[in-house]
């Protein structure tokens, strides 16, 4: 395994791990899947994005290739790590929203709030 997909194999177990982490408290999101998408970015220039289908809390999280070249030389740090989490945050923020919404309205703001909020549940249980 060359350097290169060992990192790629770190960012996926961590990724792997915050979801499955988000997915345990949060009650909005009973089963997801992951899907690794061979595209830069989202429409929104992240490394991010979910598709949620509320009739049965399914989510969808898709992880978009310049994630992986995101993560610092110095491997998978605490500021990397929290960069995955409020991003994943984000977008179960976006669950939330839909639900009381119903809409995809622009959301952004609240669900980073949300993210955010997630993310220092995750932290505080050293995820």
């Amino acid at each position: 395994m060359t350097n290169k997909e060992k990192r790629i194999k770190q960012v996926k177990d961590y990724i792997h791990k915050v979801i499955s982490e988000i997915t345990a408290f949060i009650p909005i999101i009973h089963v997801y899947e992951v899907r690794y998408v061979d595209e830069k970015t989202n429409s929104s220039n992240g490394e991010f994005s979910i598709k949620y289908e509320p009739v049965n809390f399914y989510a969808e999280f898709y992880v978009y290739e310049d994630i992986f070249e995101r993560m610092p030389d110095k491997g998978m740090t605490e500021g990397f790590k929290r960069y995955i989490k409020l991003g994943l945050g984000h977008e179960v923020g976006h669950c939330y929203i839909w639900e009381l919404e119903g809409t995809h309205k622009d959301t952004e703001k609240v669900a980073s709030l949300i993210g955010f909020l997630i993310a220092e549940i995750l932290d505080n249980n050293k995820v």
